[in-house]
């Protein structure tokens, strides 16, 4: 689907299908959220249908993902070191897509610029941190907009139950030989000991083993900033981490199955 640039390409350390927990899995989720926003932010426009385009190359790419779905759509996503500041990448990011007659679009925060480009098939979306001098390291991610694709039948929720809410992030990856799905949802539950007690309830109802269960810790030494639960069932790898926010309860469930 993406070339890969002529640069060293290093795998990530932290992939959907290891398991990312914690705090780091709720901003990668953050980030990759960002990737689905973007695709109505800019104007459909004429390029190549292939979405092997790479419109600024860099110095290292790391793979967060080479064979992911996100919310349905095929996705490819890599973090890039660039050996230029955000603003010359920036420039060269829109001066390709300017060169192929494809529109771009901008979005910025204090702490993230969003540079995106929407053709007939493919969405393309770098964020950079802002005003920053080289090196510069970026999330660089591409969709297939026209491919829709199923759940992998190890994934089907038949094999594992969700709690009931609102589900407002899914993404699933073949990546290594195991298959795995993330699911970010909004709880009915009003408080973290209720959703993650009825929760583990339901697991253990349908033949699911407790592994581990209680605060969430993102970091060595640092408060809990929720409850966490790991189970198993055969094959079966199942981690939650519930969330209060204001007047809410979120849970993050990644299984996996190898």
């Amino acid at each position: 689907m993406m070339r890969t640039p002529r640069a060293l390409v290093a795998s990530a350390g932290q992939t959907l299908s290891a398991g990312v927990s914690g705090t780091s899995l709720g901003r990668w989720l953050r980030l990759l959220a960002v990737c689905g926003l973007a695709l109505g932010a800019a104007t459909r426009a004429v390029a190549s249908d292939a979405c092997d385009d790479m419109p600024v190359t860099g110095q290292k790419v790391e793979w967060v993902g080479h064979d992911m779905v996100i919310n349905g759509t095929p996705t490819q996503v890599a973090l890039i070191t660039f050996d230029k500041s955000t603003s010359q990448i920036a420039d060269a990011f829109t001066q390709y897509w300017v060169e192929h007659r494809v529109a771009t679009h901008r979005m910025h925060n204090p702490k993230t610029l969003i540079l995106s480009a929407l053709s007939a098939q493919c969405s393309y979306t770098l964020q950079l941190p802002p005003n920053q001098s080289a090196p510069v390291r970026g999330l660089f991610s591409v969709m297939r907009l026209t491919d829709a694709q199923s759940l992998p039948r190890a994934l089907r929720p038949g094999n594992y139950p969700l709690p009931m809410g609102k589900v407002l992030l899914d993404m699933t990856s073949t990546d290594g030989g195991i298959v795995a799905r993330t699911v970010q949802m909004s709880l009915a539950e009003p408080s973290l000991a209720q959703a993650s007690a009825a929760y583990a309830d339901q697991l253990r109802k349908d033949g699911w083993h407790t592994v581990s269960a209680g605060p969430a810790i993102g970091r060595p030494n640092s408060a809990p900033f929720g409850q966490a639960l790991a189970m198993q069932k055969n094959g079966y790898r199942l981690d939650a981490a519930f969330t209060q926010g204001k007047g809410s309860t979120s849970v993050v469930i990644n299984v996996a199955y190898e």
